[in-house]
């Protein structure tokens, strides 16, 4: 191999190729700060895009990170990068991003009368919320400890 030969191998341009792949669904609460990152390899200069829901949230960029400042429900989806360099293009797996979030309950008493010895039904007050919420209930101030009858 003469010398004209290191050189060409030297030089050779290498397509975009990902270091790691996102994975699985990942779940952050309202108001954090999300940082999304595209880690891929490759002759530079490399120019990066983001995608939420199979639509082109960014332009091609050199910046390799999207961040989202204070996360909000409507931020929840599928993100993709993709990288871009003179040797071609490449789309990263979806990172499944879900926001959880906890409104106010929307209904604040619920007032019954059953007869002796019949069962009340009460139901979970309605509260929109991420994931579904799970609902402790109180008699009096204490906390009821669910039985067979209750």
């Amino acid at each position: 191999m003469g010398f004209h030969s290191v050189i060409d191998v030297l030089f050779t341009d290498i397509a975009p190729y990902f270091k790691t792949e996102v994975g699985g669904a990942q779940t952050h609460l309202e108001g954090n700060r999300l940082v999304l990152t595209c880690l891929a390899e490759g002759s530079w200069p490399l120019e990066f895009k983001w995608m939420r829901n199979s639509t082109d949230i960014t332009e091609y960029t050199p910046e390799y990170r999207y961040t989202i400042t204070l996360l909000n429900r409507k931020d929840t989806g599928l993100y993709q990068c993709a990288v871009r360099n003179r040797m071609g293009a490449l789309i990263q797996t979806r990172a499944d991003v879900r926001v959880a979030y906890m409104d106010n309950f929307a209904e604040l008493e619920q007032r019954k009368t059953v007869s002796q010895g019949r069962a009340a039904i009460l139901n979970p007050p309605a509260v929109s919320s991420y994931p579904r919420p799970q609902v402790t209930w109180f008699r009096d101030g204490f906390k009821i400890i669910p039985n067979h009858r209750v």
